[in-house]
Parts: structure tokens; sequence; C-alpha cells
């Protein structure tokens, strides 16, 4: 990479403007990297740039949001106009797979951009999980290659595989909130992916989700329940409704075009 005094001369203003930008807008939280967890880092193959994975908790079998910090090698100035794209593979020894992304677009503020990779598989063994970044900044292409640390299984799952009963198509259905239940209404968003092939799992926007909580140990359920709509990138919003503590079960009926995928799907959410 070239370097000219003017570059240079901005990267030394950097640390002012950056002040200056925080002051202005005070009403909102910077993502800075010591609220997250460095799942990995590497240099770029060029070696222009200086890259970390990092994560909101050690990497699981589900949607995980992942954070990319992106600076230049040599004046460690942020890069923060580059298009990034994930490219996450397992490696089964006799194939691989890639899994459900969405690719990284720049946060608000702190420098970082945010994506989000859906592991439909949790490490075992000698299989395990790596992730390609490719780049482009002003029209220059990079790639840095990173073997990911253990993708864990949870004792409560947050992503089931659900065949579909009409046409036998794969659907990857992820929890990705609430992650920290109390009792009361809480806001809860599920994303939803299909397998196209081994490397292509797009996100499903043509369904519609019905959700139907219950407390299997207590023989009852909730009420004013809303039912996830689809907002953006197969996710899907709404509400449920936890009237105490303990074992939860959110019942799923999956629909499209009026007629049923799957009946008979369920996450289960337990807290204290």
């Amino acid at each position: 990479m070239k370097y000219n005094v003017l570059k240079l001369f901005g990267a030394l203003l950097l640390p002012t403007v950056m002040v200056l930008s925080s002051c202005e807008n005070n009403d909102m939280d910077p993502i800075t990297e010591t609220d997250m967890i460095t799942i990995a880092e590497g240099i770029s193959n060029s070696g222009d740039y200086a890259v970390k994975v990092l994560a909101e908790d050690s990497l699981f079998e589900g949607y995980n949001n992942l954070y990319i910090s992106l600076t230049e090698v040599g004046i460690g100035s942020v890069v923060n106009d580059a298009e990034l794209q994930f490219h996450p593979l397992m490696d089964m020894m006799t194939k691989v797979h890639a899994a459900p992304v969405e690719n990284p677009v720049q946060a608000e503020q702190g420098g970082m951009y945010k994506g989000a990779v859906v592991f439909i598989m949790p490490s075992t063994g000698d299989m395990g999980w790596s992730l390609k970044l490719t780049l482009n900044e002003a029209g220059t292409a990079d790639t840095v290659n990173f073997q990911l640390p253990k993708v864990r299984a949870l004792s409560e799952v947050r992503k089931i595989m659900v065949v579909s009963d009409i046409d036998s198509t794969v659907y990857f259905v992820s929890l990705v909130s609430p992650l920290n239940p109390e009792v009361g209404m809480n806001d809860i968003e599920f994303s939803v992916h299909y397998k196209e092939n081994m490397m292509s799992f797009p996100a499903a926007d043509d369904l519609s989700l019905e959700i139907t909580p219950e407390m299997p140990s207590m023989d009852h359920g909730s009420p004013n329940n809303v039912d996830p709509q689809r907002t953006e990138k197969g996710h899907y919003k709404g509400k449920v409704n936890f009237t105490m503590t303990g074992w939860w079960r959110v019942n799923l009926n999956i629909k499209k075009g009026g007629q049923v995928v799957k009946d008979n799907a369920y996450f289960d959410i337990t807290f204290q």
C-alpha cells in the first residue's frame, strides 16, 4: 500500500476527530472492542490490513453476531469504507459446506463492522469451522483467512433444522432473541434461511410464523403474544409473554403461501 503525507496527516488527526464526534453524539453508546471477545485475528494476504473478528460470546451453534475491526498496517488508522463479505466453511473431512451469513455493514459508531453467521452445526473432533473474509476498499480487493475456535453445542438449542412438508426444502430457523428473557412481554426474533445447495443458504423471506408459548410442567400458556412478522433478510420479529420464570416451550407453526411447512417445531427457553 502506498502512503502519502496527506494520508499520514489525516491519520494523526483521527483521534481528535473521533473525540469531537463522540461529544456530538453522546446519546449513543459506542461499540468498542472492550465489550467483545476476540475470536480470531490476522493480516490480510496483501499485508495491508490488520483484521480482528470479535463476538459478544464464544461461538455457538446458531445465530452469532460477528464484528470486524479493520485497520491499516503501519499507521493503524481505522478503515471504515470497505465492502466486506463472510465465507464460513465447515471441513467435514470427506466434504465441505458453508453456512448462512449476513455480510458485515459498518456500525454507527466504534469503527467496527457488524454481520452474522449462522453456524448450522457445532465443531466435533477434527471437524471445525474456518472463515474467509473478503474485502474491497476503493477498488482494491484483499482476503484474510481465519481458523475459528470451537463452535459449541448448547443445552437449549438456538437453531433447528426444519424439512418442509410441502416440498422437502430444508430450513434453518435460528432464535435471535430473547437471549436474556424476563417475566413479562419480551421481544422475540427468528432468522430463517434455506438450503439452496451445500454452499448457498439464502434468507427465507416468504414465510409466515405463528408462536404458541407454553409451560409444559405447569400445563398453561400465556396471553397477548404477537406472531412474528417478516422485517428483512429472513428476520421475523414479534412478542412473547412469559408470565413466570421457569421452563417455557415456544411452539412454531411455519407456513408458506397459506400451506403448513411445519407445525411441530419449537424452542425451549428456561430462565430464573
